[in-house]
């Protein structure tokens, strides 16, 4: 299984266990849909001030480097940047995936359909090496600073890019729920791993 198709069967899984038909999940978390990805496995220093273990650091930035900067940007612009400059950048979380962080209860009002919010997350360059995504919490939406408040060191952040619209897919999964599925994410995947999903692997 390739590694995006093994990312990919994840987030399924994860929206399955929610309550969605899986049916609708299988074809909607498909190359169909989406055409990149990125995973960041967080560290203490990427999650938000109140979840953090060791309180010493006080970066909440999402730092993104390696060839993982190229699913916000290609090279060309990302050198012409200007890094005092900060972006926003349109983003979509799911009412259900952010019961599930928050451990309210999870109401799936229609499993045949995703229940996304829409907002923004911003988005900066440090050097020509690093990324800072949310790197201003207060002006990201709502919805975007909901999703990182209900994720802890470790967890994954999964974004998917649209294939046919602008826009990205957040999507928190944690530790616990991921750990059965890849018991070795750490040995198979970098701490950001940027992977492009191919339409060839659409089947008749």
């Amino acid at each position: 299984m390739a590694a995006h198709d093994m990312l990919l069967e994840l987030v399924r899984d994860y929206f399955i266990d929610i309550g969605f038909s899986a049916l609708f999940i299988e074809d909607y978390f498909s190359e169909k849909n989406f055409k990149e990805l990125i995973s960041i496995r967080l560290a203490n220093a990427n999650v938000m001030i109140r979840n953090k273990t060791d309180r010493s650091s006080h970066q909440t930035h999402i730092a993104i480097t390696g060839e993982a900067i190229d699913f916000f940007y290609n090279q060309a612009d990302f050198i012409q940047m200007d890094n005092k400059v900060v972006e926003k950048r349109k983003v979509y979380v799911t009412e259900s995936n952010l019961a599930a962080l928050m451990e309210q209860n999870i109401m799936v009002s229609d499993v045949d359909r995703l229940d996304r919010l829409g907002g923004y997350v911003t988005l900066g360059k440090r050097t020509q090496k690093q990324v800072q995504l949310s790197k201003r919490n207060s002006e990201n939406s709502e919805c975007f600073n909901t999703l990182r408040l209900g994720l802890y060191e470790n967890d994954l952040l999964i974004m998917l890019k649209y294939r046919n619209e602008e826009g990205m897919l957040a999507i928190g999964i944690p530790q616990t729920f991921y750990l059965d599925y890849i018991p070795n994410y750490a040995n198979k995947y970098e701490t950001n791993t940027y992977l492009r999903i191919p339409m060839q692997n659409i089947q008749g």
